[in-house]
């Protein structure tokens, strides 16, 4: 349940991501690494006992902001063209960088269930396949890939912006 709610954003960024015909190696091994980021910093914050101030998570927003800048200023071309400038350690840092909410979720959340951190962990990484698939399933649809195409140019910088500042500002 965790994972879900605080993936929902993701899938949306997975599915942009599959229908710029990224190539799928990619896109998962980011989005595994990424998420790597985020369990870590999620497991350290819970073995230092809350240590990490939430308004200090809360600065992964600027990531963001500077990620849909750059695609502001850059101006990449959706489809196979672009899809060639974006890495695995770009998308890491996209699905890292939107994992702020993630983080303020999973501290507690390993805290309190820190005996069973041998099974919550697998059953994300199962589910981080699983929120992959569906991801592609979607973004490869010819209605999806049509809309992505003309629309993710202009609509992706905003969407990493607000997102930025959500995470700034949430409270």
């Amino acid at each position: 349940m965790t994972f879900a709610l605080t993936n929902i954003d993701d899938a949306c960024l997975l599915t942009v991501l599959f229908a710029q015909r990224i190539p799928t190696r990619r896109i998962v091994a980011g989005q595994y690494l990424g998420f790597a980021l985020i369990v870590v910093v999620s497991l350290l914050g819970a073995f230092a006992a809350l240590a990490i101030p939430y308004r200090w998570v809360r600065l992964l927003g600027l990531v963001q902001i500077g990620l849909g800048i750059r695609h502001l200023l850059k101006h990449p071309v959706a489809g196979p063209q672009g899809a060639s400038v974006i890495g695995i350690a770009y998308i890491a840092l996209i699905t890292f960088s939107n994992g702020a909410d993630n983080i303020g979720l999973y501290v507690p959340f390993f805290i309190v269930g820190r005996a069973h951190l041998w099974l919550i962990l697998p059953a994300y990484a199962l589910l981080i396949a699983l929120w992959c698939f569906g991801s592609r399933l979607i973004g490869t649809q010819s209605l999806v890939l049509g809309a992505i195409d003309r629309w993710a140019q202009r609509v992706l910088p905003i969407v990493f912006i607000g997102l930025g500042f959500l995470i700034l500002f949430r409270r």
